[in-house]
């Protein structure tokens, strides 16, 4: 009887020794794959937690700012987005053709017969030829002033060239017979439109005839790179505007009038965001610039993966210029240490299931190198987990039935 009670008892601890070998097993496996599970980035969660997380002194600089693309948030974008258009000059006259300080004349005066004024000899039946007299070009000098000769100083500044024939004409008319005078600007100093792009800058001459952007993009050569990758900047005093070149060849109202003094500047910038996450495709996909809402960013990417993404954790992240910021804001990142001119690290998310958002997405402007994160769905972590944890011991069944085979 001894002996069968110390046999039970063996059996007993020996079934116990195996249920907790199996425990230790399975608890290693556990640890194991905790270490081990691939992630594809943060999760929605961790990166909403960034704007709440207590830092202290040494890490407090890699604090994200988390905001929700809500009502207010898109209003508050609206006030600081730049203007991608050029029709705020539309407003502004054009270049007349009136002469100013620095521009050279081209004067001819005749006088028909009997040239009175210019002379010339009269033939037998007591009449002569018309006489012609072309003066040399002359600059107009910082009064606004040029010569000619019988009738001295002519104010020409300010005046057209119509205006300025017909002041000399009248006041020739007191001593030259019937005179006629013509008056062409030579050259025009006053008035020219800088172009400038890479490796080359040229400057290109006002008329009365009203040049528009496109022609000073024409006098530059055109553009050598793509459409899509070329903005132009048109610089009038302190107002700067830029517009993507594409929308300048499209819509008619882009291409304004030009005055003297305008910079027109060929940007050949290319612009992409990158899309990470629980996407189709991991990739940095180029657009034009102020052509891209998030929605089309989002369809550009392939969309969403329906398995693996969370539809609460679509992320913008980008660095936004302080002063950008709402007020509150602005004030918060002061009292850490910013200064005015730093960029502050903002994710914006945007929660898919929301009606609203999906209305949102549609004015959000996505921005040169902005990096699009889609976060994995809690469930896809717990599945990758579950697929690392039970993939040993299903290779453990599949090569015991092989050798039982």
């Amino acid at each position: 009887m001894k002996g069968l009670r110390v046999c039970q008892l063996r059996n007993i601890f020996m079934a116990k020794a195996k249920v907790l070998i199996f425990f230790f097993f399975f608890f290693y496996l556990l640890l194991s794959a905790c270490c081990s599970v691939p992630f594809t980035g943060p999760s929605s969660s961790y990166v909403i937690n960034l704007d709440s997380a207590e830092t202290n002194d040494q890490n407090w600089q890699s604090k994200v700012m988390v905001v929700d693309v809500d009502d207010a948030t898109m209003q508050n974008l609206s006030l600081s987005a730049p203007s991608y258009s050029l029709r705020e000059f539309h407003s502004q006259a054009a270049y007349t053709g009136a002469v100013q300080v620095g521009d050279v004349l081209d004067i001819t005066i005749w006088e028909s017969p009997p040239a009175v004024l210019l002379g010339g000899a009269l033939n037998s039946a007591g009449s002569g030829n018309a006489q012609t007299l072309r003066l040399p070009e002359q600059m107009v000098n910082q009064s606004g002033r040029i010569s000619v000769p019988f009738i001295g100083a002519v104010n020409v500044s300010g005046k057209q060239p119509e205006v300025i024939q017909n002041e000399i004409k009248s006041r020739l008319k007191r001593m030259a017979n019937q005179p006629q005078v013509m008056v062409r600007l030579a050259q025009n100093n006053s008035a020219n439109v800088s172009v400038i792009q890479a490796g080359k800058s040229v400057r290109m001459p006002l008329t009365a005839r009203g040049e528009r952007v496109l022609d000073a993009v024409a006098a530059a050569g055109g553009v050598a790179e793509r459409v899509q990758d070329v903005s132009v900047q048109l610089t009038r005093g302190e107002l700067v505007r830029t517009v993507p070149f594409e929308r300048l060849l499209a819509d008619g109202r882009e291409n304004v009038l030009l005055h003297s003094h305008d910079v027109v500047t060929l940007l050949a910038k290319p612009m992409s965001f990158t899309a990470l996450g629980a996407v189709a495709k991991p990739q940095q996909i180029g657009f034009a610039q102020g052509n891209m809402s998030l929605s089309q960013a989002l369809g550009q990417m392939g969309g969403l993966l329906d398995r693996r993404s969370d539809a609460k954790g679509v992320f913008v992240f980008r660095y936004e210029p302080l002063a950008e910021l709402h007020m509150v804001k602005q004030e918060q990142w002061l009292a850490k240490g910013y200064d005015r001119q730093a960029l502050i690290p903002v994710a914006y998310r945007v929660n898919l299931l929301d009606v609203g958002s999906l209305l949102r997405i549609q004015r959000f402007e996505v921005k040169n190198k902005d990096i699009v994160y889609v976060a994995n769905a809690p469930l896809s972590e717990f599945q990758k987990f579950m697929q690392i944890i039970f993939s040993p011991v299903i290779g453990g069944v599949s090569s015991v039935d092989n050798i039982g085979n």
